[in-house]
């Protein structure tokens, strides 16, 4: 057992409690602590790090508030089964009484999504429809490959075909599909420095390890693209075998990669050989399309899509765009996991990607998304945000002397979910404050606009309560 962990007091924030706190969750999510394992001792742990026993105390009680830690009295404390801790996206169920804003969550606009009881109606009368209830080929049947390539090609501009083309049970699948075909136990994964929560608690069950990327920031100190001069030096420190990297609208910062940008990771990904996964669930929203790692890298490159934002999250269907060498592991992978993503789910989805629901409910929600944009510009300053009129979610910097955390737990109290930085946080420090925020789960407007007022007053609120006091003489 672990019984010597000890954050890097030269990494410790104010407030230093929840620094520790956040210390000790990002070691378990990266593996560096295991279920069992024992902490130190308060009173040692105070020593260790030059604070007081209270500010170790407040640590370890707002870790077992996290349920990160369980404590045993006459034992100690120990690093609690990690199967316990409810990740923040996971999707709850509604308390009654209760009135919540939910801007963590990224939910698509799912309200707008296309009539399903039509179209249940619709397949009743096919007369071919009981064939979708009897098990068919792992990877998908051919008419419904082509479908997905069809979907890949019109609305990410890739060069995607029927035969390398195979149907997962969303995006989500599609990359644990890819991970586990690609990739051996052990192997190194470079990751954007802030990433999409999932995958930092994904490729540690994969056995696969993490090696965060530091990201180009502009003169806002808004992040961008994962930095290709950082990647090759990871690839010179690391056995580097694949790269995760969400290039459009990127998760949380929001970022695009341009046409710049993706040439300069692609030189990097080509010279190391490295395996792209390139996850791509919001490039339908943007209008403006870049070249996609498929056209630059393609022999290299895994494309993951899926209609779930657009249109269709409950049916659980998304596409994988792999090298021809590989596509009966990933036909395997897909049948060990899952046996096939469900027939009548992906024909309910091929329907409306070919009789145009999916191109009319995209319209819609750019719509909503614009106006809902247009709202958090006139509520926060410019150089603040990082987002846009297409994306699903906006990137809120603070200051640094104000605590994102504390920030998210000041609205929580207000009714209204917000997710930190420290949710997205694949490396061990990092000088980034920011909150994401979702516009894309409240379903009225008016609902929406009262959430950013609350989130607004909060950050207000502690901005009042940590401001420095004059001096008086």
């Amino acid at each position: 057992m672990n019984t010597m962990w000890k954050p890097d007091p030269n990494k410790l924030t104010s407030p230093k409690y929840l620094s520790i706190a956040m210390a000790l969750e990002q070691d378990i999510q990266t593996g560096r602590l295991v279920e069992g394992d024992k902490l130190p001792p308060q009173r040692e742990l105070a020593y260790q790090l030059g604070v007081t026993l209270g500010t170790i105390t407040r640590a370890y009680a707002e870790a077992e508030r996290r349920k990160l830690v369980r404590g045993e009295t006459g034992r100690g404390t120990f690093v609690a089964k990690t199967a316990n801790v409810h990740s923040p996206l996971m999707l709850m169920p509604n308390t009654e009484g209760i009135q919540s804003y939910d801007l963590a969550r990224n939910l698509g606009l799912a309200h707008l999504n296309p009539d399903l009881g039509q179209m249940l109606r619709e397949l009743s009368d096919d007369p071919l429809v009981n064939s979708l209830n009897e098990y068919g080929p792992s990877e998908g049947t051919f008419y419904h490959r082509e479908i997905g390539a069809q979907f890949l090609s019109e609305f990410y501009g890739a060069p995607a075909n029927a035969s390398q083309t195979l149907v997962t049970c969303g995006a989500q699948h599609g990359i644990q599909i890819a991970m586990l075909a690609m990739f051996n136990r052990g192997d190194a994964i470079a990751v954007d420095e802030m990433i999409y929560p999932p995958i930092l608690s994904v490729l540690p069950a994969l056995g696969l390890q993490i090696v965060p990327i530091e990201a180009e920031r502009d003169e806002n100190g808004h992040m961008g693209s994962m930095s290709g001069e950082a990647l090759e030096d990871a690839c010179t420190k690391h056995d580097i075998r694949g790269v995760f990297l969400i290039p459009n609208a990127q998760n949380p910062t929001t970022h695009t990669l341009s046409n710049g940008e993706r040439q300069r990771l692609a030189t990097v990904i080509e010279k190391h050989n490295l395996t792209v996964i390139e996850d791509d669930p919001y490039t339908p929203f943007i209008s403006s399309k870049q070249k996609s790692f498929l056209e630059l890298v393609p022999e290299n490159t895994v494309l993951v899509g899926s209609p779930s934002k657009v249109m269709s999250a409950g049916l659980r269907t998304g596409y994988i765009h792999v090298p021809g060498n590989v596509k009966t592991a990933f036909a395997n992978a897909i049948g060990e996991s899952t046996w096939m993503a469900a027939p009548l789910n992906v024909e309910i989805v091929s329907r409306w990607i070919t009789g145009g629901e999916l191109q009319e409910t995209l319209q819609r929600k750019r719509e909503v998304l614009r106006q809902r944009y247009q709202y958090i510009k006139e509520v926060f300053p410019d150089n603040t945000l990082q987002g846009g009129e297409e994306k699903l979610f906006t990137w809120l910097q603070l200051p640094q002397q104000q605590s994102a955390e504390l920030v998210a737990q000041a609205a929580l109290l207000r009714g209204v979910e917000v997710l930190s930085h420290r949710n997205f946080q694949a490396m061990p420090r990092t000088d980034i404050n920011a909150l994401r925020v979702s516009p894309s789960t409240i379903a009225h407007h008016k609902h929406f606009e009262e959430a950013i007022s609350l989130l607004k007053a909060s950050i207000e609120h502690l901005e009042e309560i940590q401001a420095p006091r004059p001096m008086v003489g």
